[in-house]
């Protein structure tokens, strides 16, 4: 049996040109920006739709349900938060209602700059709203495609990152689940 026990991870703090970000419209949900959490320079990036509550309401640091999942399975399989890097689509927690669709493409463009600077092996995508945002292709469904992999579903050209005509970074593998 493993003496698994969540912590919550370190937090890599947001860029400090991004801290006040208002082109989605998120900071009005008077949520703080998340940039990411685990290792930074980690080999595995886990890309999920977006950060979950890390302290309850009077401010004291909790491990959310999904972070406990995330763990968990991460120990399961020998992986610790040395090995992982989680990030989000989305870098601030939504509250209410908002422009769905809108929100994930501005919201993009941070991912773009995170994945520019990271470079991770592997990329995994956790859940449709992380596939659908990372392939651009609001039809994706991870039910729909598990198994069903070709070589441009599993690996991701990361040449759109690179803006100056520089070389493109080594080509991460996808998946998703």
């Amino acid at each position: 049996m493993s003496d698994y026990c969540p912590v919550l991870w370190p937090e890599e703090p947001t860029p400090d040109h991004l801290n006040n970000c208002s082109d989605c419209g998120l900071d009005k949900h008077g949520s703080r920006m998340v940039w990411g959490e685990g290792n930074p320079n980690a080999p595995i990036m886990i890309l999920l739709d977006n950060p979950g509550a890390r302290e309850d309401r009077e401010g004291n640091p909790f491990v959310c349900g999904t972070r406990q999942t995330l763990q968990k399975a991460a120990d399961h399989v020998g992986l610790t938060m040395e090995d992982l890097y989680v990030t989000w689509i989305l870098k601030r927690k939504p509250i209410r209602a908002y422009d769905k669709e809108h929100v994930r493409q501005i919201c993009m463009n941070h991912l773009g700059q995170l994945l520019k600077v990271k470079q991770p092996k592997l990329i995994i995508c956790m859940g449709n709203v992380a596939v659908q945002s990372f392939f651009n292709d609001k039809d994706a469904e991870v039910k729909g495609a598990k198994g069903q992999g070709s070589s441009n579903q599993w690996f991701f050209d990361c040449s759109w990152l690179s803006s100056t005509g520089s070389a493109a970074p080594p080509e991460p593998l996808v998946c998703f689940c």
